[in-house]
């Protein structure tokens, strides 16, 4: 329904229930005094001043609908603004576009809906016997697709920069103290790293080839330490081998332990390799919650493959995209038009549409899904939106998921400014990344305004002292 019906209904609804009611006091429009006498009201009781409030919401939504048309006029843009479920303003819902980080949303609700928002991934160490002497002959390190397995320095990295300040990471080196707990003291056959959870493919062959330098995303597979990285500063290197780097960091770490390993090397551990130790990740929900905090591109991505070997007993990007389309579309959302490439949204062929985004966040709603709105950056306050909406009204009053990339931008989250409302905007066209930004923020800025219309008094002026019900005064200049 466009809201200029709305108001059309709005207003009629208001006027037959004022007239019901001067019905009932009586049909000249008067009350009866103390005195006995009758007295003319100063608002006649069919007035619109009676029910003001879903008229001025009403032309309000005009309002709405008017200033966001606007703000995207140009672009190839949707959008979607609900209040408790009831639409404001609406663009163009269906209408399939790129979402870059945004679809994280639906990669998220898969994970939490698939996996179970309490499922732990682990990384585990493996021997072929158990310890014997203080000594196993080689340590098999098997990744578990835990995206946020990290080393102390990268921690420290972390936490020097706004965006992930606070990240958390699953230590490895917290692995490193379970294997010397266990007792050992040698491993001469060094660590064995195995990644054969997931496919061996590190990057979409589709990803523009920039996203391997600038930091983007590291190198995906079952077991990766530091995202990826060996270095972030002054720039991001990406590792060639993410499984065998993590064995390179798991044999610093026990190095400095005390403990005599020797080179790691690569493959896969044998079926009955006994457990030493292992490493837990954070619970599902607090994965997730992470992921559209700080748009972490990896951790998508292996949730997605994740996903696929659940469903599909295949870690590959192919089987989980379609086991998340599968399932939003199980849940009751609306997938049509709905394209997956990947689970990041770097891909530039992904296509989603704001109804699905709308009806994705509204999941949040459910206690299984909670991680989909607490996990929302926090504007000029927390992950991807600590630098924008900064020092003005909407600090701290919109949560949202954000999407960049040249040309793309997009937020959909929660504002709690005038009133509560949840929104989903989506626009592609020819800006640049800054500009997509400056052009998302206004348009958290016009929802965040509603109602943005005049007061009932304005709409429906008063009449003038001492003129009959129903009548009205004009005053010349």
């Amino acid at each position: 329904m466009t809201p200029s019906r709305l108001l059309t209904i709005v207003a009629a609804v208001a006027a037959a229930v004022c007239l019901g009611a001067a019905f009932l006091v009586g049909g000249d429009g008067a009350s009866s005094g103390s005195g006995g006498g009758t007295a003319a009201l100063a608002t006649p009781l069919w007035s619109p001043r009676r029910v003001p409030q879903p008229v001025v919401d009403a032309v309000g939504a005009q309002h709405l609908q008017r200033a966001l048309d606007q703000a995207v006029a140009g672009t190839n843009a949707c959008f979607v603004v609900d209040q408790g479920g009831a639409p404001l303003a609406t663009r163009t819902a269906d209408a399939p576009l790129i979402p870059a980080s945004t679809e994280k949303l639906l990669t998220a609700a898969s994970a939490l809906a698939i996996l179970g928002p309490d499922t732990k991934l682990e990384t585990r160490a493996l021997a072929p016997q158990a310890p014997a002497s203080g000594s196993v002959d080689r340590l098999y390190l098997v990744g578990g697709g835990d995206p946020l397995l990290g080393t102390p320095e990268f921690q420290g990295t972390l936490d020097e920069e706004p965006e992930t300040r606070g990240t958390f990471i699953t230590p490895l080196a917290a692995l490193a103290d379970g294997i010397v707990n266990a007792g050992v003291k040698r491993i001469p056959g060094g660590i064995v790293a195995d990644d054969s959870r997931y496919e061996p493919l590190r990057y979409l062959p589709t990803w523009k080839s920039t996203y391997r330098t600038d930091g983007q995303v590291g190198p995906l597979g079952a077991l990766t330490v530091n995202r990826g990285f060996s270095v972030f500063k002054p720039k991001p290197v990406p590792v060639d081998d993410p499984a065998l780097f993590a064995a390179q960091e798991l044999t610093r770490l026990l190095t400095a332990r005390g403990v005599s390993v020797g080179a790691p090397t690569h493959a896969t551990a044998a079926p009955n390799a006994v457990e030493v130790a292992k490493v837990e990740s954070a619970p599902m929900k607090d994965v997730v919650s992470e992921v559209l905090r700080v748009s972490d591109n990896l951790a998508a991505e292996l949730l997605t493959r994740e996903v696929g070997l659940k469903v599909a007993h295949q870690g590959t990007t192919v089987e989980g995209t379609k086991a998340t389309a599968a399932k939003l579309a199980e849940l009751g959302l609306p997938t049509a038009n709905l394209t997956l490439i990947d689970g990041s949204g770097l891909d530039r062929g992904d296509r989603v549409t704001c109804q699905l985004l709308a009806a994705t966040l509204n999941l949040g709603s459910r206690p299984e899904f909670t991680s989909l709105w607490s996990g929302l950056p926090v504007a000029g306050q927390t992950g991807t939106l600590v630098d924008e909406l900064r020092n003005g009204p909407l600090t701290g009053r919109v949560r949202a998921k954000t999407g960049s990339l040249d040309g793309v931008t997009g937020l959909v989250g929660l504002v709690d400014a005038t009133r509560p409302l949840r929104f989903a905007f989506v626009a592609n066209g020819e800006f640049t990344e800054a500009g997509g930004i400056g052009l998302r923020a206004r348009v958290a800025g016009i929802v965040a305004g509603f109602p943005d219309s005049p007061p009932a008094d304005a709409l429906v002026p008063a009449p003038v002292a001492g003129a009959s019900p129903g009548s009205t005064t004009t005053t010349k200049p």
